[in-house]
């Protein structure tokens, strides 16, 4: 369990205060296993369980428990130990015993809340089909609007998961070395974070020369492969563990045997830029202030600043971007991973670097504590 009875019962009755304001019968909440922009987290911030293949089903209801559909005996039982929802159910078919549950509740002509965004044409065709009584009701930015604002309970697991993140990145250190492969790379970041309970990784890992000039230069972070790092490479690495469904995040690169001075010179302004948006990263601020002062900070230096640039995280790993288009207000508890993106004059060239932060009653407190230097290492 996650999070203490009373911070679940306040997210039950901040939703039930949605389906009152709609007037819904019911609300359908959607899980899969993704990694998620926004849209996924409806689900885990309610049932407090994650999916682990497949999909899963909640159902809630204005005056009745709610019921939680999967489709294997596996993740029943571990939903019934540790999910909001008591009422756990296995189902071959989750889409048709949601419509049965549907009726057996006499849920038939009424209004009932989903995000259409989770709900597949296939799906919702079905539904159509069957229940064509019911008014099919949006209801994710709502619940969403609810997710954005933080509780101190959330605040200590994305610092419990920064915490794991910066041993993940240390432990990277130690195995960066001419002839480890990415994925042995991999393979250090997230066993240092299973062990200390990361629940899920998002890892990406490039390798390769850089040099001023040649254009992609330097590798851009992706999946990890078999590729050996060789004695003047450079290693980019996006490092995210996840911990009881929270994300933070460090993007970093090293040098491997050599010091690289010309990608110095792009760190330098990726890394001064992000100290000029930790500036007015504070409570009352917005996202676009923070975006505005480090574009004016890179250009001034003559580079060029581009995205991506960051993403507010929470339990999606992007619940919104780090943009000048974004004007949500920071306020305590809201978690923003800051990578700005730093490109050469002529475009060919660009680097990223950057972590997590978290929104305090009179500032920011840096989750990810690790060097801010660019590294050589593995000589």
């Amino acid at each position: 369990m996650a999070f203490s009875g009373a911070e679940r019962t306040r997210r039950e009755k901040a939703i039930q205060q949605v389906m009152e304001a709609k007037g819904l019968k019911a609300l359908i909440l959607i899980g899969d296993t993704n990694v998620g922009s926004e849209y996924l987290g409806d689900f885990r911030y309610y049932v407090d369980n994650r999916v682990i293949a497949g999909q899963q089903v909640a159902i809630l209801f204005p005056q009745a428990e709610p019921v939680l559909f999967m489709g294997t005996a596996i993740q029943q039982q571990a939903a019934s130990r540790r999910s909001s929802v008591r009422d756990c159910r296995v189902s071959d078919d989750v889409l048709a015993d949601t419509v049965k549950l549907l009726k057996e509740r006499n849920v038939v002509t009424a209004k009932v809340g989903v995000s259409f965004a989770m709900l597949s044409v296939p799906w919702y065709n079905y539904l159509k089909k069957e229940l064509p009584g019911i008014d099919w009701v949006e209801t994710h930015q709502e619940i969403f609007d609810i997710r954005i604002h933080h509780t101190p309970e959330e605040a200590e697991l994305f610092r419990k998961c920064g915490l794991i993140g910066a041993g993940e990145f240390d432990a990277a250190v130690k195995m960066i070395k001419p002839g480890v492969s990415e994925y042995e790379i991999a393979a250090a970041i997230e066993g240092h974070g299973r062990v200390r309970g990361a629940e899920q990784h998002f890892t990406l890992v490039g390798s390769g020369k850089f040099a001023l000039g040649e254009r992609n230069g330097l590798p851009l972070p992706y999946a990890p492969s078999h590729r050996h790092v060789e004695a003047g490479d450079s290693v980019v690495m996006e490092i995210t563990p996840r911990v009881e469904g929270y994300w933070t995040q460090i993007v970093r690169t090293v040098n491997v045997s050599t010091p690289n001075d010309e990608l110095e010179k792009l760190y330098r302004v990726c890394r001064d830029a992000i100290k000029k948006g930790l500036e007015v990263f504070k409570p009352g601020k917005t996202i676009r202030d923070v975006v505005l002062a480090m574009d004016a900070y890179v250009k001034n230096c003559g580079y060029l600043f581009k995205p991506p640039t960051g993403h507010i995280c929470g339990v999606d790993l992007i619940e919104g971007r780090v943009s000048p288009q974004n004007t949500r207000v920071l306020e305590p508890g809201t978690a923003v991973i800051i990578h700005p993106t730093v490109g050469t004059p002529d475009g060919k060239n660009t680097f990223f670097w950057g972590e997590t932060y978290l929104v305090t009653d009179d500032g920011h407190e840096r989750l990810n504590q690790v060097t801010d230097e660019l590294l050589t290492i593995g000589a």
